[in-house]
């Protein structure tokens, strides 16, 4: 009996990562409230001391909450273009098999190591964050002692906007000079059309980081980085680009 696949790779992994990602923040609510099943396994676990073993109820509540996704998956699999694991690391269905690319880029240099790769992430993460966070705090430092009426509080909210469409603008089109981040000039990567070698734009930087934005995207991305051999993810296929050293 031929079971039609009805579920693209893509989607049945998306399903996957979503009911984890859910089933975590369950388990850290459960713990932090002391409720639902954590509070069942804490008085079960608990000794005449009074005392119980909170790692232990986590970690059961946490099985317990991941039972729904293990049937979920089992229930679908059958339906689901799924292949062997090791091909999963490096497929991921229409996003790849549509904008995949046969072109040798090894001409373009060496390819930044998976550590790199995630230190760029993060350092310019962190720098869209200070874009927003430190602006916003004083501002509202200042709204406070100033009051909210007035010309400096309206001089006050423009600033406050034009720190936000900044820190917007790097975190979507962050490699549009040059192909290069603040954080990849600091590692030495540059980011390069994959078919000529040459720095992308703000619109292709934009096209592969639209995509890392819609969580739960990003732990795909993650795998995709630290299991193709070109360490391309699915913005990188989507732009047509690769992420090279710059020496």
């Amino acid at each position: 009996m031929n079971i039609p696949k009805i579920i693209p790779l893509w989607l049945f992994r998306t399903i996957g990562i979503s009911m984890l990602i859910l089933c975590s923040l369950a388990s850290i609510y459960f713990i932090v409230t002391f409720s639902g099943p954590f509070e069942f396994f804490a008085e079960l676990l608990t000794d005449e001391s009074e005392t119980y073993p909170v790692v232990l109820a986590a970690l059961l509540t946490l099985l317990l909450l991941l039972m729904p996704c293990l049937v979920v998956a089992i229930i679908l699999r059958p339906f689901s273009n799924v292949p062997a694991f090791k091909s999963q690391m490096t497929d991921m269905g229409p996003f790849t098999a549509k904008f995949k690319s046969d072109v040798d880029t090894s001409m373009y240099g060496e390819l930044p190591s998976v550590l790199s790769r995630c230190l760029a992430f993060i350092i310019d993460r962190f720098l869209v964050i200070m874009f927003i966070a430190i602006p916003a705090a004083v501002i509202t430092v200042v709204i406070e002692q100033t009051g909210r009426t007035g010309a400096i509080f309206y001089i006050l909210m423009v600033f406050m906007i034009g720190f936000i469409l900044i820190g917007a603008v790097y975190s979507y089109a962050r490699d549009m000079f040059g192909g290069k981040s603040i954080a990849r000039r600091m590692l030495k990567q540059k980011v390069v059309d994959i078919s000529t070698g040459r720095p992308i734009g703000g619109w292709r930087s934009f096209k592969r980081e639209i995509i890392i934005h819609f969580a739960p995207l990003i732990l795909i991305e993650l795998i995709l980085i630290s299991s193709n051999k070109d360490r391309r993810r699915m913005g990188d296929n989507w732009a047509k680009t690769i992420v090279v050293k710059d020496l």
